[in-house]
């Protein structure tokens, strides 16, 4: 599929939800129109592209991309963000309530993709294949959200737990009594792996162009989300192992040496490449129609300030001349916002009307992943240290690089690599999972681990007569 349908196609499903959704709904009356949308290669694709931009909007609505950052001390927020740091939340809340039911909604995208191609398509089986992988793909990124938000306990080795509930078949409705219990985390977990592993096994290292390749899943994507997933459950052999697989493929990605190409300037939101070093990333720049264009829900919230800037101490926690502060931090707007024209934001989401790319797997994550999981096996390494040092010694030239009697033990390199995973990837919503997953406080220090997930939304509970319960540090 060409570049410019692609995008045409990943635009049309945001004006036409509500035509594809009919299309997509398992009630007998509509058996006719699901054949007529999978029997073709076509229309199977553009239910996937309706898959693609509906964990877009998932993935960067409400609070789903910017709370990994705004609930720690790298950045400040403003006050109508508070309960959301505080852990005080109400279950009725508009962004708890909003990304359930659009991660949710993009499952159910994809569990027909899985159900209803094997059904009714009747075009090339290896393209068949490599749609229910990517379908698969989708599937996988947004249960591993929901469980980072909502699973109790799921960051922190709490596999039994309750998750969430797990939903592999098209949902046939509230009325049918289809309406499942939370599974524990770890179903949950294994259900991402499962799916992981088998899109993996089936996707293409490169899709059709660079722009396919960096925006849809491939196996280089797969297995880097599979990394981070086992590195949220704990299990560093099979996250380190995962990151090898992406870091072996040879000619796909490799770390872009200029930052403010990574992250360009987009003043005028002009369409704007990805680079080498992005796995996968919401091509916002590139996606407009013939009316209007798409906004990523995040920039603007930056460039103005009104919602977040950024903790001066952090910025201080840098060793001096990193680029990651004089490059990839700035005043943003200087007209608007009077009360924060001297504090400091993101230049990575630097477009006020919010048209910049989307990252959200990199390859800088994937080698700190890896390096990360050797540290945590093997101690003190030399392969650790060398993904250290390419990470580092890009934003710090002129550094000495670190070698193995910088660390007097493991856990001095570890903190070493957490660091850099903190500097490295701010503002693209990492950071507070990594600090709930190794023990350590969030903006608010004294938040109790009950409260460190989203309560479940009371519609949930109340449309499920109580089959689905609450997160413990909600419960009434």
């Amino acid at each position: 599929m060409t570049k410019k349908i692609f995008y045409l196609l990943l635009f049309g499903a945001a004006i036409s939800m509500i035509a594809c959704n009919k299309k997509l709904d398992i009630s007998p009356e509509n058996t006719l129109v699901d054949k007529d949308v999978f029997a073709t290669s076509s229309g199977a694709e553009q239910a996937l592209m309706e898959g693609y931009y509906n964990l877009f909007g998932s993935a960067t609505q409400y609070i789903a991309y910017t709370f990994g950052d705004f609930s720690t001390t790298t950045l400040n927020h403003a006050i109508n963000y508070d309960a959301y740091v505080k852990g005080t939340a109400l279950p009725t809340d508009y962004s708890v309530v909003g990304m359930w039911t659009e991660y949710f909604q993009t499952v159910n995208i994809a569990n027909n993709i899985i159900d209803k191609i094997p059904r009714f398509g009747q075009f090339e089986q290896a393209k068949e294949d490599q749609f229910i992988a990517e379908a698969k793909f989708i599937r996988a990124y947004a249960y591993l959200d929901l469980l980072k938000l909502y699973g109790d306990g799921a960051l922190t080795g709490k596999m039994d737990g309750l998750g969430l509930p797990l939903q592999l078949t098209p949902f046939q409705g509230y009325k049918t009594g289809q309406v499942i219990p939370r599974s524990t985390n770890g179903d949950i977990y294994n259900s991402i792996v499962k799916d992981l592993t088998e899109a993996a096994a089936i996707l293409p290292e490169k899709q059709a162009n660079d722009l396919n390749t960096r925006s849809r899943a491939t196996k280089g994507g797969a297995n880097a989300l599979l990394a981070r997933c086992y590195l949220y459950m704990g299990k560093f052999k099979e996250a380190g192992d995962a990151a090898k697989a992406v870091l072996d493929e040879t000619g796909t990605y490799s770390i872009v040496n200029n930052l403010l190409q990574l992250f360009p300037a987009n003043p005028s939101g002009a369409a704007q490449n990805l680079t080498a070093e992005h796995i996968l990333a919401f091509p916002v720049s590139q996606m407009v129609g013939t009316s209007t264009s798409v906004s990523n829900s995040v920039g603007s919230t930056y460039y103005y300030k009104r919602a977040f800037w950024i903790n001066k101490n952090f910025m201080s926690e840098f060793e001096s001349g990193d680029l990651r502060v004089s490059q990839l931090m700035f005043k943003g707007d200087q007209i608007y916002n009077t009360d924060r024209l001297n504090d400091y934001t993101t230049f990575k989401f630097n477009n006020q009307n919010s048209r910049d790319n989307v990252p959200v797997i990199r390859l800088a994550e994937v080698m700190l992943v890896r390096s990360e999981a050797l540290a945590r096996i093997q101690g003190v390494n030399a392969e650790s240290i060398t993904l250290l040092n390419t990470i580092r010694t890009r934003s710090l030239p002129n550094a000495t690089p670190l070698t193995s009697a910088d660390f007097a033990n493991a856990n001095a390199l570890i903190e070493k690599i957490l660091q850099q995973r903190k500097f490295e990837l701010a503002f693209e919503g990492f950071y507070r999972y990594d600090l709930i997953r190794t023990g350590k406080p969030l903006q608010s220090p004294d938040l109790p681990e009950a409260k460190k997930v989203l309560p479940i939304p009371q519609s949930e509970i109340d449309i499920s007569n109580g089959l689905i319960k609450q997160n413990t540090g909600y419960a009434p």
